[in-house]
């Protein structure tokens, strides 16, 4: 869990020593509201770890997108502890985080398989792949042919920081609404 602090345009993320203290006070002072609604964000963050790269996720390990995180943000001028879910990559596309971008594998996904050149040639035109170039030093022939054959592993080619995170917390806010109204009103 990371904690920061934010004051209008300022935001700070605190060290292992000051966190540890600021945690410290944040577990004293901590209602209800805030308990529950960490178990839950904590509850969706250890099930989008295990799903992001699992067999319902992303095959490919390509960066630090699948680091979920939970993330308290301290707001000292409105007096308001936040808690959410993320993804722990800082990484922005544009005005959105990269991770936002990630998505399982579509319907019409393929991937890229060699073949020998008998087959290669009986594989229709278009599902071919371009022959490479042999690299420096190789004899002519060693670096085989490749085809485009449909991913085994293609799924609903939905986003996964939707899927795996943003929607599951949705469901459990309902799920705990009562608990949480109860939560506030004894506050």
């Amino acid at each position: 869990m990371t904690i920061s602090f934010t004051n209008g345009p300022v935001s700070v993320d605190l060290g292992d020593q000051l966190e540890q203290f600021v945690l410290g006070i944040v577990e004293r002072t901590a209602t209800a509201a805030l308990v529950t609604a960490r178990a839950i964000c904590e509850e969706v963050a250890v099930s989008a770890r295990r799903d992001w790269y699992g067999p319902i996720g992303v095959r490919r390990i390509t960066g630090q997108s699948g680091g979920i995180q939970v993330r308290e943000v301290v707001d000292i001028a409105a007096g308001t502890v936040t808690v959410s879910v993320g993804s722990a990559d800082p990484r922005m596309a544009g005005r959105k985080p990269v991770p936002v971008y990630v998505r399982r594998p579509g319907r019409m996904s393929v991937v890229k398989v060699p073949v020998t050149r008998a087959k290669y040639f009986e594989t229709a035109p278009s599902m071919r792949a371009n022959f490479s170039k042999p690299l420096p030093g190789d004899p002519r022939g060693t670096r085989p042919p490749y085809v485009f054959v449909p991913n085994p592993a293609a799924q609903d080619g939905k986003f996964l920081l939707q899927e795996l995170v943003k929607k599951p917390v949705r469901l459990a806010l309902r799920r705990a609404a009562a608990d949480l109204g109860r939560a506030l009103s004894d506050v």
